[in-house]
């Protein structure tokens, strides 16, 4: 068997013409690119500079600044009636009330409480002071705490359980 000669030189020629035509496809293809969008932009230009002119007016100082006046009075005045339409009930009720506070029952039921086991330990103290030694004045201290406490939560569990 005989061994072919190759031409080198055509082979090299073949490949860099190959590669020479690759380049000048994507040559082509980004100058398409850049012409497409120069073409876009030739005819978005007249828009996007009617815009343009329209953000440079309002950037006006006096126009922005009567624009931002006007705004900010608007969002005063909701403001403001949102307020009044939210305090005025409360202040006619506090108008009916003729200078009242009404205190809720169940404060004063545990006031109530408190005032008469307050004077239960006066009597109490002024008992042990002449009957009872300091040991058992202890005692009874903790005791009066314990069924002070014990009431005030009475009064809270049936205040919530029956609507006193």
């Amino acid at each position: 068997m005989a061994l072919k000669k190759f031409d080198v030189p055509d082979i090299d020629d073949a490949i860099s013409e190959a590669k020479d035509d690759e380049q000048r496809k994507e040559e082509t293809a980004h100058a398409e690119k850049i012409a497409y969008a120069l073409e876009f932009f030739t005819k978005k230009a007249p828009d996007i500079l009617e815009n343009m002119q329209g953000v440079v007016s309002q950037l006006d100082a006096r126009k922005f600044a009567s624009i931002l006046r006007e705004e900010l009075k608007k969002a005063a005045d909701e403001m403001a009636a949102r307020f009044t339409s939210k305090i005025e009930p409360i202040v006619k009720r506090a108008e009916s009330a003729d200078r009242r506070i009404s205190v809720p029952t169940q404060a004063a039921y545990i006031v109530l409480a408190i005032l008469i086991w307050l004077i239960i330990f006066l009597v109490m103290v002024i008992y042990a002071n002449t009957k009872i030694r300091s040991g058992d004045l202890t005692a009874l201290i903790v005791l009066f705490f314990v069924a002070l406490i014990i009431s005030i939560i009475a009064i809270i569990y049936f205040t919530k359980k029956y609507r006193w």
